[in-house]
């Protein structure tokens, strides 16, 4: 047999795989070089630094909203929950002496704590998640409405809290090194676990899995409270490096949320993405968002184009899915 026989075959540029594997980096790197064309100041050091701190927060729910959408599943309370998160952590630091971490702790368990109800509610009694957690998003609001109204609060100590969201470290802000620690774990979560591999099965087939003995609904339920989590996690680094803390803080940024995981190649059918994959997404609203506004481009503009990458992306999971 010649050599040409036993040659593996050449991937095209345009294989399916090829854009899987490859397709958002080179995205990435176009988009971003274009708006440096159009307009050098993308390039100086404190805008790039202002967009890694943007991404920041979306980009912390995103890494753990993964785990969610690869079940099949979705989370649409994570806004909310960033609102009540924020806005306990200010009434706690502002009326007693504890810590910035045990703050930050409450916090967390707060976020967990919503998750948790979301996810037992889905999983245990088999609703759909996107009625659910459309439900707990206005019962989460509401209670962070009765609570502290719509009214700005300030966040002005103790100084360990406020560096949470605010402060730098070799010029880099605190937010990017607490997303890139959160990407870190899920990613590790995601390859290295018995839990990860069980997500992945789950938004295969979820009939198919439970036949095998994976934990469906204690699996479905954990990526819930994943999810919660990073939600009450990205309300204080939100509430720390604005110094403020409000109830209606994090209203849309569930869509912003969906959209990273969606345009990073996490499919909403479940099964198939990525924990680094959906970072991508969130550094690529990111760049998008802060391009425009460099552009100054409208808002009324901005929204149209952040759905359209959001639509391209959803129809490019479909073209891959087809190729499959």
């Amino acid at each position: 047999m010649s050599e040409l026989a036993t040659r593996p075959p050449r991937r095209r540029l345009f294989d399916s795989q090829v854009l899987q594997d490859y397709g958002l980096v080179l995205i990435v790197f176009v988009v971003f070089a274009g708006f440096a064309i159009a307009k050098p100041a993308m390039l100086k050091l404190d805008n790039i630094t202002g967009i890694l701190s943007a991404v920041a927060i979306i980009g912390i729910m995103a890494v753990l909203s993964t785990f969610v959408i690869l079940t099949g599943g979705i989370d649409l309370s994570v806004g909310a929950i960033m609102g009540l998160t924020g806005l306990l952590a200010q009434g706690i630091l502002t009326k007693s002496n504890v810590t910035a971490l045990t703050a930050l702790a409450l916090g967390c368990a707060i976020g967990a704590l919503v998750g948790l109800a979301n996810g037992i509610i889905i999983a245990r009694f088999d609703l759909p998640a996107i009625v659910v957690t459309l439900g707990s998003l206005s019962i989460v609001r509401g209670i962070a409405l009765l609570i502290g109204n719509a009214a700005q609060r300030a966040v002005s100590q103790p100084a360990a809290y406020l560096r949470i969201g605010g402060g730098k470290f070799l010029g880099i802000p605190a937010p990017v090194y607490i997303f890139l620690a959160i990407a870190l774990i899920g990613w590790l979560i995601q390859g290295r676990t018995r839990f990860g591999f069980s997500v992945f099965a789950i938004g295969e087939n979820e009939r198919a899995a439970r036949l095998c003995g994976v934990p469906v609904v204690r699996t479905k339920t954990l990526v819930y409270v994943l999810s919660g989590l990073g939600a009450g996690l990205a309300g204080m680094v939100l509430s720390s490096e604005t110094h403020t803390a409000t109830a209606v803080y994090g209203t849309g940024y569930e869509l912003n949320v969906i959209a990273a995981v969606v345009v990073g190649g996490t499919s909403l059918f479940g099964g198939r993405g990525s924990v680094l994959r959906s970072v991508l997404g969130a550094v690529l609203i990111g760049i998008i968002n802060d391009g425009l506004n460099v552009l100054n481009v409208p808002i009324a503009e901005q929204l149209i184009a952040e759905g359209l990458v959001i639509v391209l992306a959803i129809a490019f999971d479909q073209y891959v899915r087809r190729e499959r």
